[in-house]
C-alpha cells in the first residue's frame, strides 16, 4: 500500500472532529455480561466542542466548551469554569480543548500521531480488504506523557487498524496482561478532519 506521508500527517493532527466510538470489553476467553459504551465527539475546533458518553442508551457524561466556558456534567449537576484568556502563562487553555479534556484514548484514535509517538511498532501489514494498515504495538513504558491512553505501560499489547485516507484509527484492540480484551471501534466519522 502506498501512503502519501504529508497528507497522512495533516489528517493525523486534526483540530476538528466528528466521531462515534463503540467500546466493548471481554474477560479472558469467557466474555462476561457487558454493556457497550458509546463515546461521541463533535468538535468544530479545539475550543468549540461537545462530548458525550452513553451507557445502555442513557447519557452518563456530557462535556462541552463554547470557547468561553467549559461545562461538565456527570449526573450530579453541571460544573462550569471559564476558559482562560489569551494572555495567561503556560497556555492553560490547552486543558479546555477537546484534545486536553476528552478521554485520551479517543483523542489517540482521531489523532493517531499522539499515540504513535509513544509506542513501539512491532508489526505492520496491509488489511486484507486493502483499506487500511494493521499495526501491532507495545507502549514504550519510559516515555513521559501528559496523559495516559492506549500507551499506558501495564503489560498490554495493541492491535490497531489505521485508515491512511482519513488519518485515524478505525479499530484498536487492547490485550491486557491477564488476557482480557477491550475493543474500540469507530462506528461513525465525518467532517473535514482539519481546522
Amino acid at each position: 500500500m502506498l501512503v502519501d506521508a504529508a497528507a497522512l500527517l495533516a489528517h493525523m493532527t486534526r483540530e476538528s472532529a466528528r466521531a462515534c466510538v463503540l467500546v466493548e470489553r471481554s474477560e479472558g476467553e469467557n466474555p462476561g455480561e457487558s454493556v457497550p459504551l458509546r463515546y461521541r465527539i463533535s468538535a468544530r475546533d479545539l475550543l468549540h466542542w461537545e462530548y458525550t458518553v452513553d451507557e445502555a442508551g442513557a447519557t452518563v457524561l456530557r462535556q462541552a466548551c463554547d470557547g468561553r466556558e467549559l461545562v461538565q456534567d456527570s449526573g450530579r449537576g453541571p460544573l462550569r469554569s471559564p476558559v482562560p484568556g489569551h494572555d495567561t502563562v503556560d497556555d492553560p487553555r490547552y486543558f479546555y480543548s477537546w484534545v486536553g479534556a476528552v478521554d485520551t484514548w479517543l483523542v489517540e484514535m482521531l489523532r493517531p500521531v499522539d499515540l504513535l509517538a509513544r509506542v513501539r511498532v512491532t508489526s505492520v501489514a496491509e488489511e486484507p480488504s486493502g483499506t487500511g494498515l494493521r499495526i501491532g504495538a507495545l507502549p514504550l513504558g519510559s516515555e513521559p506523557s501528559p496523559y495516559s491512553g492506549f500507551s499506558m505501560p501495564d503489560g498490554r499489547t495493541l492491535d490497531m487498524v489505521l485508515d491512511p485516507g482519513r488519518g485515524l484509527l478505525v479499530r484498536v484492540g487492547i490485550r491486557a496482561a491477564d488476557g482480557s480484551l477491550i475493543d474500540y471501534s469507530l462506528t461513525e466519522e465525518s467532517g473535514s478532519g482539519t481546522a
